[in-house]
């Protein structure tokens, strides 16, 4: 058995990737290597979720589309993120800190180093569990062999496990069928995307077939979902191209694959594969053909999400859409029905929930993070908007 320093592969790897990598011995900590000088580690969060997966090579998606990766080796644990596909977003940077505890004073740094951190791919990131693991172990694995393991799924290994039953004829290619999905398919497909046009992909499923899958996964369940992730890629890269901002696009991506992996059965995985292809065709076409919010109301409700937390004024959102603040007000209540001040509070409740029901944060703190005057005044507009108190939400 070969002599494996985890501390020098874990170090030059960290630097390597510019990512954070933990080791951890029969789950206790040992060391954090971090090429960026945290001084709150961002898996706190997750560490327990993390350290109880036990395949031997797996990864986690965060609500924030974090990744991150866990290669099990004798009785070490690695654990290696966070990375992102795009660069984290100011608003989940200052969502994160605030679940983290970290000081308001210390936030705008804390946000930089986040940012430092190198986005990669997810496949990319995939392949370098695969390679990490087969430096320790010897064990050639691939990509489709790492099971995803998700925040808002619960998926568990046995519950995958016993669920993923091959059909008889898994093994067995049916030798009239191409051995993988047409090319000419993918380019097709991909054309009706980037062109917006989710009518023509509707006549195109109705006489199309995509042929025959080549075998990227060990079972049949497995296969579908493999194939689910290439098609997320497909048809992101597509809307992209036909116009779709870059991040609305791998996020929706990222969305799709999560949701994936809570079903254990074919039809619903083929189902929301279908709806995610016709999903992204009819958002380039919104977008093409103003069927969507105006530009003008698109960014000041993008502006909006990403200043959640403050005490957002008509005036700021003027200035950033090139508009008078009576001409602004006016388009936003024609376009979305309600008023600005409406909107926004609805918004900052639509967060309190979340925060509600999936942190142990209490109301006085969700309400300061949300930017509201005073306690009193978030439990008036909570119990507007949804009928009940915070802590009666809560409760329920």
């Amino acid at each position: 058995m070969k002599n494996i320093d985890y501390d020098y592969i874990v170090e030059n790897m960290s630097e390597l990737a510019c990512i954070p990598i933990r080791i951890y011995k029969n789950d206790q900590f040992v060391k954090f290597y971090s090429p960026i000088p945290f001084d709150i580690d961002p898996a706190t969060l997750y560490i327990d979720k993390l350290l109880s997966i036990e395949k031997k090579i797996s990864y986690y998606i965060t609500p924030y589309y974090e990744y991150y990766g866990i290669v099990h080796h004798m009785e070490y644990t690695l654990i290696l993120g966070p990375t992102f596909q795009i660069p984290i977003t100011k608003q989940n940077a200052r969502e994160m800190m605030f679940l983290l505890g970290v000081e308001e004073s210390k936030r705008e740094n804390y946000q930089s180093m986040l940012q430092r951190i190198t986005p990669m791919p997810l496949q990319l990131f995939l392949h370098f569990l695969c390679l990490l693991n087969f430096y320790l172990s010897d064990e050639k694995h691939n990509v489709s062999d790492i099971l995803l393991f998700d925040s808002s799924s619960g998926v568990s290994l046995q519950e995958m496990q016993s669920s993923e039953e091959l059909p008889s004829n898994y093994e067995n290619d049916t030798p009239d069928e191409p051995a993988h999905t047409s090319y000419d398919f993918e380019k097709k497909l991909c054309g009706y995307i980037r062109n917006g046009d989710p009518q023509g992909l509707l006549e195109f499923f109705s006489h199309a077939s995509p042929g025959q899958a080549g075998k990227i996964g060990d079972t049949y369940i497995r296969q579908l979902k493999n194939i689910f992730i290439v098609s997320a890629t497909l048809a992101s890269r597509a809307a992209i191209e036909g116009g779709l901002p870059v991040e609305e696009a791998l996020t929706l991506s990222d969305e799709y694959i999560r949701h994936s992996e809570k079903y254990n059965a074919a039809e619903p995985i083929n189902n929301l594969q279908y709806h995610m292809i016709l999903d992204y065709a009819t958002q380039v076409h919104d977008l093409n053909h103003g069927k969507n919010y105006s530009k003008v109301i698109r960014d000041a409700i993008s502006y909006i999400r990403d200043h959640l937390t403050e005490n957002i004024r008509i005036e700021q959102l003027a200035e950033v859409t090139f508009l008078s603040r009576s001409q602004l007000s006016v388009r936003f209540r024609e376009e979305t029905g309600m008023t600005i001040t409406e909107y926004i509070r609805l918004q900052k409740i639509k967060k309190a929930q979340e925060f509600l029901t999936s942190t142990d944060k209490t109301p006085i703190e969700i309400s300061t993070y949300l930017g509201f005057s005073s306690q009193s005044h978030f439990q008036k507009v909570f119990k507007d908007i949804t009928g009940m108190t915070p802590k009666e939400y809560r409760e329920k």
